[in-house]
């Protein structure tokens, strides 16, 4: 399946990294500790301004592509004015570290520093920025242009009004910037996101957002210049990650749970509550999250992606598939009044048209993923076994994929059923969700596409009571269906990605709950971690940035006290967080004095 594509929000904030790494040449060596970080300064100045016009360009790209789509004159100028300012401000900047630098010569030369002196400088997410920025891969420098020329218009004032406060000429040296040191964390045990065996007695360096480097420990010290984290006895594992979760439900065992929330709940109160589910995710060791609908709540994830990644609220980051697809007449909430408007779990969409619409809609909002709902109404049929009625046909379904897929976001399929399970496999979805009950077919086909299944198995051991005791009995033998389910896809060979349906439980439940469930359900621990680890990160396309303890990998980690190998139930007592290179909490360990160089 490759790669996935990135997204217009992704290609900006890649920009951003790829900048931090070429941003410029390696200061003189003959250049003091304090007049380099002068020189860095300088570049932080502009670089930040720069860096601030680019999310504003992102958050605004929807309402100015569409009003300046229909004016090619007033975009071409658009493009042409950001062009410019870009260059003048490139130009200021390289004539000040110019001035500072022949001033610097004409000052009496201090020695040359030592080793590690200039530690923390042009590392990605190091200084200033932090790891709040730079989600995403590699990509051309044009595409990150073209975005930002399309909303200059909207944004005139607040760009001038940047240009003009980092050009303006300081009247005292620029302050010396603090360097942060390199991190050195210690652990008895990593697990580090392959099939690798555990290793013992390790050192993670890490730069910035950045592993630079997994050692063995050396007598307990940190390598020079760096401050040591030693967490004693604990495992330390990649940020996890929970690939199916609803950070804006608080849990809906019944139908009257959900429709008091789509019904009673402004989507404002929900946003809130959701940064408060966001914050627990991420105490709780959950780095990263793929959000698979708001529920009726709009784009508030893409809102709530977005502040997370500029740094205004905790949170882990996200990939998000706002609306989410159905049918008329086949999604929750059902049975109101037909002559008044009552609001909708989905967006929903009839015909292949529609379909396809519907998929540009959400991507030109912000969607990551796009998720279609194809079936509905579980029974059990004549043959025992559990059945449904699908939603989309299979011409509507195979449009919204090729859209999806055109537009280069992946498919996620709430498929509960064998009928529903199959039509999705037809139209080429990425992952089956919940896929409580697939058929022997289904698990050969999974397997030699490498289609993904998460099977949330947390979410159906909450839910199943509850709606059993309102009347709908299916749902107290779908447990069972599930495992059997599930069992039969693990000896098949599919890969089963950790997803817990959070959200649809109550945020006071740990996620981690799901790794006990997949131990249970016939999972190695080791095979239970790679799922939350390498294997999401492979579902996400992002194999190559996330989901692994190795040097180039972005710095999310985590630890828990004692080995989950022998009690995957240690994975719920996460005592250790860091996120691209930032600790969000630490329970384990006290920083130890940095080694001198």
């Amino acid at each position: 399946m490759g790669d996935a594509p990135k997204s217009a929000y992704e290609i900006a904030m890649d920009k951003l990294r790829q900048r931090d790494r070429e941003r410029g040449e390696a200061a003189p060596a003959t250049l003091t500790k304090e007049q380099k970080a002068a020189i860095a300064e300088i570049r932080s100045i502009y670089e930040a301004r720069m860096a601030e016009r680019e999310i504003l360009f992102v958050s605004e790209r929807a309402r100015a592509a569409a009003r300046l789509a229909e004016d090619p004159e007033a975009l071409a100028k658009a493009e042409a004015e950001y062009a410019r300012d870009r260059r003048r401000l490139e130009e200021e900047r390289d004539a000040r570290i110019a001035a500072a630098r022949a001033a610097a010569a004409a000052s009496p030369r201090a020695p040359a520093g030592g080793p590690g002196e200039d530690k923390g400088r042009g590392g990605r997410g190091g200084g200033r920025r932090g790891g709040g920025r730079g989600e995403g891969g590699r990509s051309g420098p044009k595409a990150g242009l073209l975005l930002a020329a399309i909303t200059l218009g909207l944004l005139a004032a607040s760009w001038g009004a940047a240009v003009a406060q980092a050009t303006a000429a300081p009247t005292t040296a620029p302050a010396t910037a603090p360097v942060a040191p390199p991190i050195a964390i210690r652990a008895a045990r990593l697990l580090d996101g392959t099939d690798s065996p555990e290793r013992r007695d390790v050192v993670v360096v890490v730069q910035g957002d950045t592993i630079r480097s997994v050692e063995a420990a050396r007598g307990g010290t940190a390598p020079a210049g760096a401050t040591l984290l030693d967490l004693g006895e604990a495992t330390l594992l990649p940020g996890l990650i929970d690939a199916h979760t609803h950070v804006l439900l608080q849990g809906d065992a019944t139908e009257r749970d959900y429709n008091d929330q789509i019904l009673k709940e402004s989507i404002p109160h929900r946003t809130v509550r959701a940064v408060a589910a966001a914050r627990t995710a991420l105490l709780n060791g959950f780095t990263t999250l793929r959000d698979l609908g708001t529920e009726g709540a709009g784009y508030s994830d893409v809102a709530l992606r977005d502040g997370i990644l500029e740094g205004y609220v905790p949170g882990p980051r996200l990939y998000v598939a706002t609306l989410a697809l159905d049918v008329s007449g086949a999604y929750p909430v059902q049975g109101f009044d037909l002559a008044s408007p009552v609001p909708s779990g989905v967006q929903v969409v009839d015909g292949p048209d529609a379909g396809r619409a519907a998929v540009r809609e959400q991507i030109r909002h912000g969607a990551d993923w796009i998720k279609v709902y194809c079936d509905r109404g579980y029974f059990i049929g004549a043959d025992g076994a559990l059945d449904s009625i699908p939603t989309f046909d299979e011409e509507e379904l195979a449009a919204i994929v090729d859209e999806a897929h055109r537009r280069g976001r992946r498919v996620a399929a709430h498929a509960m059923a064998p009928k529903g399970i199959r039509n999705a496999l037809d139209a080429g979805v990425d992952t089956i969700e919940h896929g409580v009950a697939i058929d022997a077919e289904s698990i050969r086909r999974m397997a030699a596409k490498g289609t993904f299944y998460c099977p949330t198995v947390t979410a159906m051991q909450d839910v199943a009571p509850g709606r059993a005791a309102e009347g709908r009995s299916v749902w107290s033998r779908m447990p069972d269906i599930q495992r059997r389910s599930f069992e039969a896809a693990l000896r098949g060979g599919v890969r089963i990605a950790f997803g817990t349906d959070a959200g649809g439980f109550p945020w006071s439940v740990n996620q981690a709950e799901e790794f006990v469930w997949l131990v249970k359900y016939g999972m190695a621990p080791a095979q239970a971690i790679r799922s939350a680890t390498g294997v999401a990160a492979a579902l996400l396309g992002r194999e190559k940035e996330i989901g692994r303890v190795a040097p180039g990998f972005r710095a999310d980690l985590v630890a828990v006290p004692g080995n989950p190998l022998a009690d995957v139930g240690a994975l719920k007592k996460v005592g250790f967080v860091m996120q691209a290179g930032k600790v969000v909490k630490n329970e384990l360990a006290r920083p130890a004095p940095s080694a001198r160089p």
